[in-house]
């Protein structure tokens, strides 16, 4: 049953991140920004990785971007990862390399969380094996799946399938392993605050899911990044690591995209791409010109 869960959720770390908090005058459509190199052009488009049963499709702007693509680039490129290789990659960073269970790990913080758990009507003991961070992403993953919001029906998963049958070539901005990494490799505290957040945000995530999911349908880039402001204003660390700190590294990848000579269409997690620490801002002050459509 595990191997099942963590197959079907591959994007762990952007699963919990960009789904309940995605990353200007409202549109009716996502946004796609492109972005003009000296040979070719990257197209930029968030995503939300989680999303009901047809809650999405490729149109507009942004099936017009796919079609000029002659790569797709996500986060991760899941079509080089096989179910083995992503269940024993998640369960080595997932498991306390020491040992050490869940409640051992929280220490001090661990009867908050037992109680936290019980207001949210999470069972922990199934997952007493495992880190903090790992079960903080499971509690967001089976809460947002009750509400029937998956990864199979989200942005990547779509876009993916289609580029798999039109024979386009991937390609990731990370690996899954450095994502795991970001999570794992956490100080014990914020994985604790990051376990804590998630459990709070179990027992209002309905509400939370759809709001973001209409501001990210309409293009609202304004309320996105007040929405990302808020969900960060407590765990300002966590905000650092998991996703400012990111769009730098990304940006500097996209920007040797911009000297290859082939079009790409880069899909990204919707909160990476407002603000002023978004990727569009990284790279219009790398000197590339920007247009959003």
């Amino acid at each position: 049953m595990m191997t099942e869960f963590l197959w079907r959720h591959r994007w762990p770390l952007l699963t919990l991140v960009g789904a309940l908090v995605l990353g200007g005058m409202a549109r009716a459509d996502p946004a796609v920004w492109v972005v003009a190199g000296s040979n070719n052009t990257v197209y930029l488009f968030g995503s939300v990785h989680v999303l009901p049963e047809g809650g999405f499709r490729l149109a507009g702007e942004l099936e017009q971007a796919y079609r000029d693509a002659e790569r797709v680039c996500l986060e991760v490129d899941i079509g080089a990862l096989t179910p083995a290789e992503t269940t024993s990659m998640t369960l080595a960073r997932a498991i306390d390399p020491e040992g050490r269970g869940l409640f051992e790990l929280l220490g001090a913080s661990a009867e908050q969380v037992r109680e936290a758990a019980a207001a949210a009507d999470f069972e922990l003991a199934p997952f007493a094996a495992f880190e903090p961070w790992f079960v903080g992403l499971t509690v967001s993953l089976v809460a947002l799946q009750q509400h029937g919001y998956t990864a199979n029906h989200g942005v990547e998963q779509v876009i993916e399938r289609a580029a798999k049958q039109d024979g386009k070539p991937g390609c990731g901005l990370e690996t899954l392993d450095e994502q795991l990494g970001l999570l794992d490799g956490l100080p014990a505290r914020e994985q604790q605050e990051l376990l804590l957040q998630s459990l709070e945000e179990a027992t209002r995530i309905e509400v939370e899911i759809r709001q973001l999911h209409e501001a990210w349908q309409n293009g609202d880039d304004g309320l996105l990044a007040r929405l990302l402001e808020t969900e960060f204003a407590g765990y300002p660390e966590l905000g650092d690591q998991l996703v400012y700190a990111r769009n730098e590294r990304w940006a500097a990848k996209i920007s040797t995209l911009l000297d290859q000579p082939e079009d790409v269409l880069v899909v990204v997690g919707a909160l990476h791409l407002v603000g002023d620490r978004g990727l569009p801002a990284l790279l219009g002050k790398r000197g590339f010109s920007i247009e959003r459509r």
